[in-house]
This record gives structure tokens, C-alpha cells and sequence, in this order.
């Protein structure tokens, strides 16, 4: 799979989100999405997802410029966890993987759905008779990241997939990510630096709307701090808060 971005460009009004974005990626790619909150990462996802649709520039899947509505053929490639993903919480876990693998035309996916959940969920056994409603927030959040795998994408679109997991679910899931990426072109996003540095092996940053850096990992630690949270940080330059806020720090007497 090639993914080409060519200008793309989302404005809501007079207010652009995102501005000129132009990239190339194929897969065995795994793409870092990083910026401040409100910066265009999510707009990206849902540019991607056919969500939303550019004010201008161009999507182009494998040479083919994707109009205003994916073909089913490309939806079908994509594997997506936008938006912290909505599960049918009056389904199990096993009946919403076999929910959408009907919807992926899976004949045969319960090994999948078995290996997956028991991969990513430890106590899979304990709960795999409860509704996801009992769940927990990163307990649903494991079950919507195996819904994503379930069909082997081709192009996986990951935004925040690690919110609400504890250290050790989250090594898991991203040494499942890391294990995949071969065969899949990956974008994913996280405020966990750490997370992004451990997977992508390219990193886009945007502020502002506007793209800061596109490159390989190499490309951008060359010449920068070695932790990428301070490599971050010396690039976009945040502005220092001048509110007083010594009520709140100054100790009483």
C-alpha cells in the first residue's frame, strides 16, 4: 500500500484546522502523530477515515485519488480506533468481534477473536461472559483495539489507543503494534512520547494547524536532545503561562 497526502487542507469557516499537509508513506510505515491538544491531530485521523472531507488537496491510495466517498473496497482495508471508538456495550466481547467481523465478511474469525482477546485481555476467562457495560475503560479500550485488528488491515489508524491502559497493557499492546507494523502502514497518535518513540518509525509533528516536522525518527532526533519530549518541546517553543498564580503555590502562615 502507498499513501500519498497531497496539500490537504481542512478548514471549518474562516478557521483552518489543518493546512498543507503533503506526505508519502507505504507500508511497513508506522507514522507518529504529535502536537499540543487542539493542533489538527484529529482531524487528520478523521480526514483519513473519510469522517470529514478536505477543503482542499488530495488523498491518494495506491496511485487513485479518493474522491468524497471511499469506495467499500478501500473501507474495507482500513482498520480504525477514532474518536476513543464506541462498542456496543450490551454485547460481549466475543459477540462484538463477531459483530464486526459479519460486518468485514469474516466466515470464519472465531480463532481470531479467541486469540486475539486472549492476547490482550489477561483475565479474558473471568469476564468473557459479561456485557462490555461491566468493563473498564481500558479493558474496553483493549477490546476496541482487537475490533481494528481483527480484519489484518492494510492501513491502521490509531488515535490515543493507549488511553486508560496501565504500563503493563500497554507494552502489550504496542508489542502486538510493533508486530504488525510489517505488514500494515500505521498512524498513530499519543501524548505518551515514550509510546511513539518505541513504535513510529516516522513522526509528523503539527502546531497550529501547520506541519512542523515530517520525517524519518532518525531524521528528527539528528542534531536534537535525545529524549524526544525535549527534542518536542525545543521545536515548538511553548509559551510560559504570566498568570500569578502564588495563591495556589504560596504556603499559608
Amino acid at each position: 500500500m502507498e499513501l500519498a497526502l497531497r496539500n490537504l487542507t481542512k478548514s471549518f469557516g474562516p478557521k483552518t484546522v489543518l493546512r498543507d499537509l503533503s506526505l508519502q508513506v507505504e507500508t511497513g510505515c508506522c507514522v507518529g502523530v504529535v502536537g499540543r491538544n487542539g493542533a489538527g491531530k484529529s482531524t487528520l485521523f478523521n480526514l483519513l477515515v473519510n469522517v470529514l472531507l478536505p477543503t482542499s488537496g488530495e488523498i491518494v491510495l495506491d496511485g487513485e485519488v479518493l474522491g468524497e466517498t471511499f469506495p467499500v473496497a478501500t473501507k474495507r482495508r482500513i482498520g480504525a480506533l477514532i474518536n476513543q471508538g464506541h462498542l456496543v456495550e450490551q454485547l460481549t466481547a466475543e459477540e462484538y468481534l463477531q459483530f464486526v467481523a459479519r460486518i468485514y465478511e469474516l466466515p470464519d474469525a472465531a480463532p481470531r477473536i479467541a486469540s486475539l482477546l486472549g492476547h490482550l485481555l489477561e483475565e479474558f476467562d473471568q469476564v468473557r461472559h459479561k456485557r462490555l457495560s461491566a468493563f473498564s475503560t481500558g479493558m474496553k479500550q483493549k477490546v476496541a483495539v482487537a475490533a481494528c485488528l481483527l480484519h489484518r488491515p492494510e492501513l491502521l489508524l490509531l488515535d490515543e489507543p493507549l488511553n486508560g491502559l496501565d504500563v503493563f497493557s500497554a507494552e502489550r499492546v504496542l508489542a502486538l503494534l510493533a508486530s504488525y507494523r510489517p505488514q500494515s502502514l500505521t498512524f498513530i497518535s499519543s501524548h505518551n512520547l515514550a509510546h511513539i518513540e518505541q513504535i513510529a518509525t516516522h513522526l509528523l509533528v503539527i502546531d497550529e494547524a501547520e506541519v512542523k516536522f515530517w520525517g524519518t525518527m532518525a531524521e528528527f532526533k539528528a542534531g536534537r536532545e535525545a529524549i524526544l519530549s525535549d527534542a518536542l518541546l525545543q521545536l515548538l517553543h511553548p509559551t510560559t503561562s504570566a498568570h500569578d498564580l502564588t495563591w495556589l503555590t504560596h504556603q499559608a502562615s
